[in-house]
């Protein structure tokens, strides 16, 4: 089960780690810096637990390719998804996209930013890769606006009202927020916006109970 990880710096692992350029070498950086790394360990983990072996076809077949580069937005990732999801090879069943935060900070509208995500997934379904989407990830109290807080909300409601009438799965990143909903200050690199490796392994969490514990419980039923 393959499953391609398009996004921006929260894709890619910043700052601590760097995904490689050519899709073949390891990258560079600290390899648990990325949030695939936690969410494949998670699955692997749960697996485990539910066959009770540690070998099984699924757990060995599972891979996760990290497809983030930073400072990337939604016209990036629509320029780039031919070459870097639907033309892999081998080809991926799954792709997990996470996009939006780089477009809201530099004042694109939502219409258009919302327009592009849409497409995303569309392009991404069409060529028979069963998207997952996640809303615009949470950042520090410290790290924010009131202004940059309020148009994240109001973009988020589109996003999870779209995801749910297009039956797309997605992460909220609830385990990620505090009580006001923003980013825990243990999750956040420094500047309030980039993920440590703390919030990394926070962030594969959070898309394995919300989307990949489901997906492995209908993969493991059915081969039952």
């Amino acid at each position: 089960m393959i499953i391609c990880c398009f996004g921006n710096s929260l894709t890619a692992g910043y700052p601590g780690y760097n995904p490689p350029i050519d899709g073949v070498s390891r990258g560079y950086g600290n390899f648990h810096s990325q949030y695939e790394y936690w969410l494949k360990h998670y699955c692997i983990e749960y697996i485990e637990e539910k066959t009770g072996t540690h070998a099984t076809e699924l757990a060995k077949n599972l891979i996760f390719i990290n497809k983030g580069i930073p400072g990337d937005t939604s016209k990036g990732l629509l320029h780039r998804i031919e070459r870097d999801m639907v033309n892999l090879e081998p080809k991926p069943r799954y792709s997990i996209i996470i996009i939006g935060t780089n477009d809201l900070g530099w004042g694109l509208s939502n219409d258009k930013i919302f327009w592009n995500i849409k497409k995303l997934h569309q392009i991404s379904r069409e060529n028979g890769v069963y998207s997952i989407g996640g809303l615009i990830p949470p950042v520090t109290k410290r790290g924010s606006t009131p202004h940059w807080t309020l148009i994240r909300s109001d973009f988020n409601d589109k996003l999870v009202t779209f995801f749910t009438e297009m039956d797309i799965p997605f992460t909220t990143y609830n385990y990620m927020v505090d009580e006001e909903g923003y980013l825990k200050q243990d999750y956040t690199s420094g500047d309030g916006v980039h993920f440590s490796v703390a919030g990394y392994e926070r962030m594969g969490y959070s898309l394995f109970q919300d989307v990949l514990k489901r997906m492995l419980d209908e993969r493991i039923l059915g081969d039952k």
